[in-house]
């Protein structure tokens, strides 16, 4: 496993990461194999939220890190009523702190490696969280020392621009933020990934297969196939060739499609891929993709000849 620093942190981050989203509940003895595999193969970033599996992503990874204090957990605050994209802003520092202490809890530990507030969607909601209280709440606990680092994670079908993270990287209020990149919604990498090397801001890649669902995700050529046709009925491509050619993805060969979506991720300047792995055998397959130069040129400027005008992700 290779690493790299997560700007002002100076934490040393393995390339590919874990997203706890799913499994806790459904599967928990076979997501604590996934991390144990996970921490075997090098990974040393761990990514949760108190909204993941109701609370029993962070219980069963309190569970599955015992022995493991080495391990770096992220997790975050939702300052909304649920994840919609039009969801109401209820956010308070009261909840903020509660929601921390809770995860401290559930987790095991006194102290959160990296807390993020979560899903921010538009820049009058930033602003709210930036002065209602709750960021002086982030503030807070980092000065406690019951968090080392925070930061923000944005909620891209909402912002496919990423307008908020822009205002929030260039505040240098957040130590790290939670972003999107895949080769289907590319604006990151000019919008907000040079900002954060220029405010020395550490960068955690998220949906690095778009929504990895097994119909319309970065997980097989059929389901990328129908990604881009759910692209091409929502305006965001032609309706014509190369986008119907069922070829489309040769040019990723001999990498499949997830792994070639994970090369995407990595032949950028960003701290690491987060990607929510679900079994010990399919890290193993993740694991192919650490290996530079990740993704040569010539692919990279086909990606985005082909998808780098699409502003609005489709899941």
């Amino acid at each position: 496993m290779l690493y790299r620093r997560l700007g002002r942190t100076d934490l040393q981050v393995s390339e590919l990461s874990y997203g706890a989203a799913r499994g806790a509940t459904q599967e928990p003895k076979q997501f604590i194999a996934t991390v144990h595999a996970c921490l075997d193969a090098g990974l040393n970033l761990i990514d949760t939220a108190t909204g993941y599996d109701n609370g029993d992503s962070e219980r069963v990874l309190g569970e599955a890190l015992v022995g493991h204090d080495d391990a770096l957990i992220e997790t975050k605050y939702c300052p909304y009523e649920n994840y919609s994209p039009a969801a109401k802003y209820t956010g308070s520092p009261e909840a903020l702190i509660s929601s921390a202490e809770e995860s401290l809890r559930r987790l095991r530990r006194d102290r959160l490696d990296i807390l993020l507030g979560h899903g921010l969607r538009t820049l009058d909601t930033l602003d709210q969280f930036m002065n209602d209280g709750c960021y002086d709440a982030l503030a807070k606990l980092k000065q406690q020392g019951k968090v080392r680092f925070i930061g923000i994670s944005e909620l891209s079908e909402a912002d496919g621009t990423h307008q908020v993270l822009q205002r929030a990287v260039q505040t240098g209020a957040f130590d790290a933020v939670m972003l999107t990149l895949n080769f289907v919604l590319q604006t990151a990498a000019d919008t907000v990934l040079p900002l954060c090397t220029q405010h020395d801001v550490g960068t955690v890649v998220m949906m690095p297969l778009n929504q990895a669902s097994k119909q319309s995700g970065l997980v097989s050529v059929e389901a990328a196939l129908e990604c881009v046709r759910h692209h091409v009925s929502q305006g965001n491509l032609p309706d014509e060739s190369p986008y119907a050619d069922p070829a489309l993805f040769d040019l990723l060969l001999p990498y499949s499609v997830p792994e070639a979506a994970l090369r995407y991720v990595l032949a950028h300047d960003v701290t690491t891929c987060c990607v929510g792995t679900r079994s010990p055998e399919r890290l193993a397959q993740n694991l192919q993709a650490v290996d530079p130069p990740y993704l040569d040129q010539a692919r990279l400027a086909r990606l985005r000849e082909l998808f780098g005008g699409i502003e609005r992700q489709v899941l």
